[in-house]
């Protein structure tokens, strides 16, 4: 076993003197006894059967203390306390969830309600205020190509066959007659040609049509190309010209999709122009009754079936624009539409977003000078959830099941669809200050 050193008091006598003499004197101060404490070191404690060795001479005191170990008891307390705070920190934050939470994901029910209603726009206590625009005529013009195809057969010419009578007694050629020119091209009578008899001042005569035998071109003959005595006695002949005799042949025509196309396209651009300019002449909080009552004239410079290889086509819009107060037109809509939809769906909805309009009809009362409107009206209606309503909820669900909180929310009017999710415990929680309702809107 290890000796500790020990503290005692002890007296010093007074030593010599400068001269090398014992002070005897009490005044003296240098020679006067003396109490100082020391440290007095024990002798090894000698222990039987066990030898104890002194480390006190040349080896460190193990209990002397280190030079900076006073420095870190001073800032222990400190670091313990900051621990023990951190401790209770982290201890306090898992404490709330240990308790059960449950979380209610509700999709409210939602409802689209549409309505048609037949309004009136004009002077009048019950109209929604309006006016009349002036008349606008606004002309565009467009060229596209020919799209058409079409063969043609070879064509025969033809022409008039003039006969003469000069006998005095009628006479008659029957159609089918054949004649001969100088060109030595063939045609023949289509009719017959029933001649009247001839006197002495005049013959009488009779024109018939005819084609030539052949068909193409060379049928094309000038007019006194058959000329002279034909047929029978005292009958004359002759022709005028015989045109419209040509080859096969194929070529570019107009059709009528040509001029459709042509006509839309010109439309669509009008149409935009026509609101463009009806706009300009409408007042801030008015708006422009659409469709615009119009009239159209189309002219295209060749017809369906013409041979060309393009077409111009004009268009002309002439039209006659109303403009309304929008937001009259809007408060007499949403009337209606609440009405229809607390009649149809009851207490509780609210309407989500604005109202979808579209004019689908508009008709002009010349006589009254009134425009009667036929709108569509699209709404969509969603349950609301109060805070009063979700804190009913919360009561009436806590504590129970999930399966049974979840049949409960299933019945409740406005629930579309419900999920439940609780941590912590198979049931919700007792008290509602853990019960979260989530309402998600699906817009």
């Amino acid at each position: 076993m290890q000796t500790q050193p020990r503290v005692e008091e002890k007296t010093i006598e007074p030593g010599p003197n400068a001269q090398g003499q014992k002070a005897t004197g009490p005044g003296d101060p240098s020679e006067a006894a003396t109490t100082a404490l020391v440290v007095v070191t024990p002798e090894p404690e000698v222990i039987e059967g066990e030898v104890v060795e002194d480390l006190s001479e040349g080896r460190p005191d193990p209990t002397a203390e280190h030079p900076g170990s006073s420095r870190i008891h001073s800032f222990l307390p400190l670091v313990l306390t900051i621990l023990a705070y951190l401790v209770f920190v982290l201890v306090s934050s898992m404490l709330p969830t240990l308790n059960p939470t449950a979380t209610i994901t509700i999709i409210p029910t939602e409802h689209e309600i549409t309505m048609v209603a037949r309004l009136f726009v004009g002077k009048g206590t019950h109209n929604i205020p309006g006016r009349l625009l002036s008349p606008l005529t606004i002309t565009q013009t467009t060229t596209v190509l020919a799209t058409g195809l079409k063969h043609q057969q070879a064509q025969a010419a033809q022409g008039l066959i003039t006969f003469y009578n000069a006998l005095p007694a009628l006479q008659t050629i029957p159609a089918g007659e054949l004649l001969r020119g100088r060109d030595q091209v063939e045609v023949v009578t289509l009719r017959d040609a029933v001649i009247p008899a001839g006197t002495l001042a005049t013959n009488g005569q009779a024109t018939v049509p005819a084609r030539a035998v052949n068909a193409g071109p060379q049928g094309n003959i000038k007019a006194g190309d058959i000329y002279g005595k034909c047929c029978r006695d005292n009958v004359f002949v002759s022709n005028g010209p015989f045109g419209g005799g040509q080859n096969a042949r194929s070529y570019q025509m107009v059709t009528r999709q040509d001029i459709n196309t042509a006509a839309s396209s010109l439309k669509t651009s009008l149409d935009q122009s026509v609101l463009a300019a009806l706009k300009q002449q409408a007042q801030p909080d008015e708006s422009l009754v659409t469709p615009v009552p119009c009239s159209a004239t189309l002219t295209p410079d060749h017809q369906a079936g013409s041979e060309a290889t393009q077409v111009k086509v004009v268009v002309s819009e002439t039209c006659t624009g109303e403009v309304y107060t929008a937001s009259a037109l809007h408060d007499l809509l949403m009337r209606a539409i609440t009405q229809q939809a607390s009649k149809q769906l009851g207490n509780g909805y609210n309407l989500v977003g604005d109202l979808q309009t579209s004019i689908t009809r508009a008709t002009m009362n010349t006589r009254q000078e009134t425009l009667i409107l036929q709108v569509k009206v699209i709404s969509t209606w969603m349950y609301q959830f109060s805070q009063a309503l979700q804190d009913k909820i919360k009561l009436a669900i806590r504590g129970k099941s999930k399966e049974e909180a979840t049949t409960l929310l299933r019945h409740m009017p406005g629930i579309q669809t419900v999920s439940i999710r609780v941590s912590n415990s198979s049931a919700l929680p007792a008290d509602v200050q853990h019960i979260h309702l989530l309402i998600v809107i699906l817009l």
